[in-house]
């Protein structure tokens, strides 16, 4: 091949001089902008505008030549020009300028060209938003049984006579509508014409939805897909409904829920058909995607009385392939509270669960456990173990029961006391409540009952009773700003405080209970400030929580409580132990990570004067 000529070689390496030289004159004069928002009227709309006008700056810069900035000026004022519209402000008048000229006008780009490259180009959008315009009525077309009262409640929808005309509740009352709609069996339900008529004298909105309500529709077959784990007949077995039932939305979700909730799948994907199959009934394809089936986890807490608390877990989510799991566990806390390692508690624990045992959403359980518990109250080694179910009547009802044994020695005063209990566990549980992890709204109430006999002391027979109830108040609507509150109340009716073993005994304080009192020190003390634990017990919080931003957040709280010597709570030997503080939450995927102090109210001698408490999980 033949060499480049001379005159050849000296082309190129002019023209790629040229090209640097462009290169570097083009970054060395790239513009930048800024723009200035000056809004009249709604401060509400104001708000969202200058949100908008943020987000638009971070994700798209005004930077470049004189041209991509003249551009991106006309994009900001097209987006809050759509975005008042959106919102209902029909007669808003959005200008924009720079250097007095407006962003559409050709003079535009002579003026940011005639300016020095170093300067920062200004930019003013001028904002009057006007009256927002309202619906003044909604009609809805079809078929009269579906559309007419008392089939379709409008009192459910979020656009109605005098709200605003904004256009997320009107596409979100059309979402309402066809959940309704399918709701009572109606699948294949759409809105076949959406219409939105504005009239500009009156300023008002004239909204008007046709439907299709489809034929009656039956639950079909469902196939599962993606899974190299799980075997999809056990699946099956999952699935709440049966083939030819009416079709319902919750029937489907509740499908979701139970796949979800094995714990196997990152994802779960529902797909209904687009059609019903030969026999009037709709099918659905579900899409799986695994987890990795064994997960290692740690985790740590902190109180101020009671020192730190480090673990760790090796959890098995898909034993046998039909989503058993096996789940071993260990803790290490007291730690800074004495002397290391004698004054340490730890514990080891083995969890096994098997999904529809027998019978459909009646899982097997099975745990055994070995402790060295160090409190103030006692100190306790114990070996335990429990089998039992755990049976989900239906999405608001829980029950669960078993039968327990353990084998301990706690000792108290220097004095070791040696107990073997058998037990019958049970637990119900009605829920309400929108989330297990981070509730919102609704309610939750919780009652344990637990007959001991005790072989040692000739079958000594006791029983603890114990109600919770939480409640939670949206009061933002968004769920950023939350009223929580909660109660207990427990007794033992079987017994007396010397029958019944120290661990079984109630005690209040600590961070599950009334913050700012050492745990377990709310109740009835010896006299040197040592819990003695009681037969009954009493308590109450209240908690305001708000988040910030996408991932902070922080609570006020008021606690109250005690536990009492007798089998009900009397007051006349002393009042519950009062508690305030604030803390902060910060919010991940698996939970609220929280950070609480709290200050005794009416602390007694030897209280601390405040309590710290790190951990995962609000506090109620």
């Amino acid at each position: 091949m033949a060499s480049p000529r001379p005159h050849q070689r000296w082309l190129r390496h002019l023209l790629a001089a040229l090209a640097a030289i462009m290169l570097t004159t083009a970054i060395a004069f790239a513009r930048t902008g800024e723009v200035t928002l000056n809004i009249v009227g709604d401060e509400g709309m104001a708000e969202e505008l200058r949100k908008l006008t943020k987000e638009l700056d971070k994700d798209q810069p005004l930077t470049g030549d004189s041209l991509a900035l003249l551009q991106g000026a006309q994009t900001r004022r097209a987006r809050v020009a759509t975005a008042l519209r959106s919102k209902g402000y029909y007669d808003a008048r959005v200008t924009a300028t720079v250097v007095g000229q407006p962003v559409d006008e050709p003079a535009a780009l002579d003026a940011i060209e005639q300016k020095p490259e170093s300067d920062k180009v200004a930019f003013t959008i001028d904002v009057a938003t006007g009256p927002v315009y309202r619906v003044v009525d909604l009609a809805l077309q079809g078929p009269p049984d579906i559309v007419g009262y008392p089939g379709l409640d409008r009192s459910k929808l979020s656009i109605g006579p005098g709200k605003p005309a904004d256009a997320a509740l009107i596409l979100a009352t059309e979402d309402q509508i066809l959940g309704q709609i399918r709701g009572r069996g109606y699948a294949l339900a759409a809105v076949t014409h959406r219409e939105v008529l504005i009239d500009h004298a009156t300023r008002e909105a004239h909204v008007t939805f046709t439907l299709d309500s489809g034929p009656p529709t039956r639950m079909g077959r469902v196939r599962f897909s993606g899974t190299e784990k799980v075997d999809t007949t056990y699946l099956q077995k999952r699935v709440p409904f049966e083939q030819g039932d009416p079709y319902s939305p919750a029937k489907v979700n509740a499908l979701r829920d139970r796949l979800t909730s094995l714990g196997t799948f990152n994802s779960v994907r529902i797909k209904p058909g687009a059609a019903l199959d030969g026999r009037g009934e709709l099918p659905f394809d579900v899409e799986l995607t695994d987890r990795v089936p064994r997960t290692i986890g740690f985790g740590a807490s902190y109180e101020t009385q009671r020192g730190f608390g480090v673990n760790g877990y090796w959890m098995h989510r898909n034993l046998f392939g039909e989503a058993e799991s096996l789940k071993l566990s260990a803790e290490v806390n007291h730690i800074g509270q004495g002397a290391i390692p004698a004054e340490l508690g730890y514990g080891i624990k083995i969890d096994f669960r098997k999904p529809d045992w027998l019978t459909k959403q009646q899982d097997a359980v099975a745990n055994a456990a070995a402790v060295n518990e160090i409190f103030d109250a006692y100190h306790r080694k114990a070996v335990t173990l429990l089998v039992g179910i755990d049976q989900i009547l239906n999405p608001q009802w829980r029950f669960r029961a078993g039968l327990s044994g353990e084998v301990s020695q706690i000792q108290r005063y220097g004095i070791w006391g040696y107990y073997s209990l058998i037990g019958l566990p049970a637990q119900v549980i009605y829920n309400r409540a929108n989330s297990d992890v981070d509730p919102t709204e609704g309610f939750r109430l919780t009652l344990n009952a637990a007959p001991y006999a005790d072989m040692t002391h000739s079958g000594d027979i006791f029983g603890i009773l114990k109600l919770v109830g939480t409640a939670y108040v949206n009061i933002s609507g968004d769920g950023r700003s939350v009223l929580a509150g909660r109660a207990a109340f427990g007794t033992i009716p079987g017994g007396t405080n010397a029958s019944i073993p120290f661990d079984k005994l109630f005690y209040a304080g600590g961070g599950g209970s009334v913050r700012g009192f050492a745990y377990q020190s709310a109740g009835p003390r010896d006299a040197f400030n040592n819990p003695l634990g009681g037969a009954s017990l009493v308590e109450g919080s209240i908690e305001f929580r708000q988040r910030i931003g996408e991932s902070w957040g922080a609570v006020l709280f008021v606690d109250a409580g005690s536990s009492y010597t007798d089998t009900m709570p009397n007051f006349s030997q002393f009042a519950p132990r009062l508690g305030a503080g604030a803390g902060v939450r910060y919010y991940t995927s698996f939970g609220p990570a929280r950070l609480d102090v709290g200050v005794p109210l009416n602390k007694r001698d030897g209280d601390a004067p405040f309590g710290v408490y790190v951990s995962i999980g609000q506090a109620f």
